[in-house]
């Protein structure tokens, strides 16, 4: 462009002079006599007319040509170069050009997006624990804590006045399949007692003086998670199916007993929350993201004991909804079936929040403990 400005300028210059050399020689020759006076001065103004058009075509040329190069130098036309562009923050950069996560509206683009939880459809049925340091308070859901990677502290604050309980899950491998035990301790002496005292009308028996019981629990929880490379984050599974085994023992540490009244959730529990036996639990679960902010979770449970019926199965279905990225709504419904209290069938309706804290991580998994992600 600088050369091609400086032909024209030669170019222009050039032409100048050969016009004012022309004039100069018109000028000798209209006074070289008086007999050819009108004939030179017919040539003189032909030939100005002439260098007037040249003139005027060479400025025209050479304004568009350094305009053009003078436009990315002058506000507002002035242009950002190419080590501006790349220096640029690529954030900015990228929401200007459309080019942000349009796959999930809670994760920015940007450097940021690598803190962000990424694990919710992990919930805490399944076999998967918290990352370190990072978990969630709920209200009728375990809220969990991530002690250490694959070391997992919960408890279930919405019963922890009446019933207070403490369980820790330990991850034993991780691969295909996902394999996990979890050990706890609960107790429902307090919510009992209370309720003795205060003729609770879920008791059936309220004289009676309520003995000090611990219940525990063991459980082994499989978990099969499914990926697929067109997932919005195809380093987290779009579904995970479970399969869970909890047995649990209540203990008496006096010969009083409590006897509730028959209900269809809380008969086939009262042998271990009573400490008169055991229960045993067989579940299927099912947690699946249907978007970045909505997650489905469903489970089918049996339970087992000596109780009226001896077996009743349970099917829980609910909903997970984040407005924001660190806090959930869920709502749902639990129906039983069974024959106690006369009844084959009782529903009741499922509500919850979840504030979740703590940062993501690259869980380890398979037989050398490799990095996921």
């Amino acid at each position: 462009m600088e050369l091609a400005c400086k032909n024209l300028y030669m170019f222009f210059c050039g032409n100048l002079c050969h016009a004012r050399f022309m004039y100069l020689k018109i000028e000798v020759v209209r006074y070289s006599g008086p007999s050819g006076q009108v004939v030179d001065d017919r040539r003189r103004h032909h030939t100005n007319i002439i260098m007037l058009r040249r003139a005027t075509i060479l400025l025209v040329l050479l304004f568009f040509s350094v305009s053009v190069r003078m436009e990315a130098q002058i506000w507002p036309f002035k242009k950002s170069s190419q080590e501006e562009k790349a220096t640029r923050d690529p954030g900015t950069r990228k929401r200007g050009a459309g080019e942000g996560n349009l796959f999930n509206p809670f994760q920015p683009s940007g450097s940021s997006v690598s803190e962000l939880r990424d694990d919710y459809i992990w919930s805490a049925k399944t076999a998967a624990t918290s990352y370190h340091k990072a978990g969630n308070i709920s209200v009728t859901t375990p809220s969990r804590y991530g002690l250490k990677e694959g070391l997992e502290l919960s408890t279930w604050l919405g019963i922890d006045y009446r019933v207070p309980n403490l369980f820790l899950k330990n991850e034993i491998s991780r691969g295909k399949l996902w394999v996990s035990s979890l050990h706890g301790v609960y107790s429902s002496w307090p919510g009992l007692n209370n309720a003795s005292e205060n003729n609770g009308n879920f008791l059936a028996d309220s004289v009676s003086d309520v003995p000090f019981i611990l219940s525990l629990k063991n459980q082994l929880i499989f978990s099969r998670p499914f990926f697929s490379s067109l997932h919005c984050n195809p380093h987290q599974p779009y579904l995970i199916l479970s399969a869970a085994l909890a047995f649990d023992y209540g203990i008496s540490f006096d010969n009083d007993s409590v006897y509730l009244k028959e209900d269809q959730f809380k008969t086939p529990r009262s042998m271990s929350y009573l400490g008169e036996g055991w229960l045993i639990t067989l579940g299927l679960m099912g947690d699946w993201q249907i978007q970045p902010y909505l997650y489905a979770r469903g489970e089918i449970r049996m339970l087992g004991g000596n109780f009226p019926g001896e077996i009743s199965v349970e099917q829980q279905s609910s909903v997970e909804y984040f407005p924001v990225s660190d806090f959930s709504v869920s709502g749902g419904y639990i129906i039983g079936i069974g024959t106690i209290d006369n009844k084959s069938l009782s529903i009741l309706p499922f509500f919850d929040i979840s504030f979740y804290f703590g940062k993501k991580q690259g869980r380890k998994r398979g037989l050398f403990e490799q990095q996921m992600f």
